[in-house]
């Protein structure tokens, strides 16, 4: 039921976001003349690699996409920033979803790097399944930006693994505790109105 619902719903999304998307990829290329979609490494099921698709918002360094919340502050194209002010940067992750890469919900999709710093028994549990757009802490853990904000560098990346990354886990192993139908769709539901694909 889970992959029913993950196709029927991206394929629909994807169908009706066509045309806003297609005006996105032309304002991108207009602005970069480059790639109008970024494929950044994620870990999926497994542990399979996975490249994922998200609109291009990097002006020139194609590494940009692999750090924690992708590129910051002048890395930054015009419109990209648009793009993820308004949420909709990831609009392209409806494509991993169809197909199968991802599903709508479940934990976070995350950078190689930071898996490699989950403890054993977290890293077997949470890539037994696939990961999602949208997890329980896309709905409930919201001080995430406030605890990044204003920081770059090194300092970003210590703060990410010793203090927003084992709030994660703890979130995607809850999740993967409770996990059914009705959370499913709560997350679902509560992430459409909150812009999960930021």
């Amino acid at each position: 039921m889970k992959r029913s619902i993950d196709v029927v719903f991206s394929l629909l999304a994807l169908l009706c976001l066509m045309p806003f998307a297609l005006l996105i990829a032309i304002l991108i290329w207009l602005e970069s003349r480059g790639p109008v979609l970024a494929r950044p490494h994620r870990v999926g099921r497994n542990g399979r690699m996975v490249k994922v698709f998200e609109f291009h918002t990097a002006k020139s360094d194609p590494d940009a996409m692999e750090m924690v919340g992708g590129c910051h502050g002048e890395q930054v194209t015009r419109i990209g920033g648009v793009l993820r002010r308004l949420g909709i940067a990831q609009w392209p992750l409806l494509i991993n979803v169809l197909r199968g890469d991802l599903s709508l919900v479940g934990p976070r999709a995350e950078l190689p790097r930071y898996v490699g710093c989950y403890p054993t028994a977290d890293r077997k549990l949470i890539l037994s399944v696939k990961p999602g757009l949208a997890d329980l802490a896309t709905i409930e853990f919201t001080d995430e930006k406030r605890m990044l904000a204003g920081l770059e560098g090194d300092e970003l990346e210590q703060a990410y693994v010793e203090q927003v990354l084992p709030i994660r886990l703890d979130y995607a192993k809850r999740y993967l505790e409770q996990r059914g139908f009705w959370l499913d769709a709560r997350i679902l539901l509560l992430g459409l109105t909150r812009g999960f694909l930021r």
